[in-house]
């Protein structure tokens, strides 16, 4: 059997400015080493390290100009050299004029390939290796949630931001609501973990977090973790039944078909801001309310009360329309357009106004829509009631479209 062929390898290391050269173990030396370990690796191909040094300290990459790298190219025209190992490819060269001919142009193209292909390598690793401790329930890194601290480079809990964490949780199996949460905590003066106020989103987030029952995630999966859980099984399970009772197919389709009539038109006594339809559920039942817009985004409103229930304030609207229409001045303008107009009817005018209140509820939303934009310009929304602004040019076009 042929003995295979030994391959000498020279290990080159190169640094830009004399900055640190003067330490005891330098750049120069870690370079040096990282070479040698890497020739010792391969020590099953016949590699062996060669003992001289090639070291340009305090020399560029742009150019060829070095006396370490001419030794070495002297070296390897006189076969003393048959291999060298560089610690990454910038050390032997910044340039691609270095490379000018064919040959070099295709050793550089390999050189980078195979550079390429071990970061790639590489970057799996430590995918794989992330993967497989979080698969183990470890811990790896980066902002721990709210209620945890690290270390140790473990989860421990924090007593403090714990309490809270639980706080939250018993909130909403109470409320149901982000809002009310996020509300409530940043009028007590509580602070996330970054010092800035909570959000219904961050209220959901922490809600829905697993590692407050004890696990850790990857890629959307769940793993038991080793850190100690914050809430116990039972609570993190109705809390869960919640949301999943939120997400019933079809319920955003009938928010978006509920009765919304005064939209655009309700506004907050304190800061002017329209109000926003809002729900909550409880217990399987859906409570509209309408909401200060200001106070859905956090900003600035000082009214003592952010959300209303809406049917009351509805009701209350409508009645407040009929109540107009009956009025002696109403029937009034109706006189005078029956004067004027002989098609209307004025008996069955009457009769439409007088039966006003009790088939609202059979009108379309549209048309709902339609009388209130007419006679209403709009509603301010208070602690101790509403009050209503009309807009009493809308009176005849109204009756004038109800009696055709």
């Amino acid at each position: 059997m042929m003995e295979q062929k030994i391959i000498r390898c020279a290990v080159y290391t190169r640094k830009s400015c004399e900055d640190g050269l003067e330490q005891e173990f330098n750049s120069l030396d870690a370079q040096r080493l990282a070479g040698e370990n890497y020739i010792a690796s391969q020590i099953h191909e016949n590699w062996r390290l060669i003992s001289k040094h090639y070291d340009d300290g305090g020399f560029s990459g742009g150019n060829m100009n070095r006396p370490a790298l001419k030794e070495l190219f002297a070296d390897i025209e006189a076969g003393l050299v048959d291999m060298v190992v560089v610690y990454k490819i910038d050390r032997l060269s910044r340039s691609l004029f270095d490379f000018s001919n064919s040959s070099g142009k295709l050793m550089l193209n390999i050189l980078l390939s195979f550079a390429q292909f071990e970061r790639e390598m590489t970057g799996e690793r430590i995918r794989d290796k992330f993967a497989s401790s979080l698969k183990k329930g470890l811990w790896m890194g980066g902002n721990p949630p709210m209620g945890y601290d690290v270390k140790d480079r473990k989860l421990v809990i924090n007593e403090e931001n714990a309490r809270l964490i639980k706080l939250i949780f018993e909130k909403f199996l109470k409320t149901e609501s982000y809002f009310e949460i996020a509300h409530a905590l940043n009028d007590a003066g509580i602070k996330t973990k970054r010092g800035s106020l909570f959000s219904p989103q961050h209220i959901q987030r922490i809600l829905k977090n697993p590692y407050y029952k004890g696990c850790v995630t990857h890629k959307g999966n769940v793993y038991p973790g080793e850190h100690e859980a914050i809430i116990d099984e039972e609570t993190w399970d109705k809390v869960q039944e919640i949301f999943k009772a939120k997400s019933i197919p079809g319920r955003r389709k009938k928010q978006s078909q509920s009765p919304s009539f005064l939209s655009g038109l309700i506004k907050c006594c304190d800061c002017g801001c329209s109000m926003k339809q809002t729900y909550t559920y409880k217990k399987n039942l859906r409570y509209r309310y309408y909401t200060c817009y200001n106070h859905i985004k956090f900003k600035s409103c000082s009214a003592p009360r952010s959300s209303f229930p809406a049917e009351p304030i509805e009701q209350q609207v409508v009645s407040e329309i009929v109540r107009i229409l009956k009025s002696p001045e109403v029937i009034m303008h109706l006189n005078r357009l029956a004067e004027e107009d002989k098609k209307i009817n004025k008996t069955q005018l009457l009769a439409a106004l007088k039966n006003l209140n009790s088939v609202w509820r059979y009108l379309y939303q549209a048309e709902q829509k339609k009388i209130v934009d007419m006679l209403v310009n709009n509603v301010i929304v208070k602690e101790d009631g509403l009050k209503i602004n009309l807009n009493l040019d809308g009176f005849d076009p109204l009756l004038t479209q109800l009696a055709n």
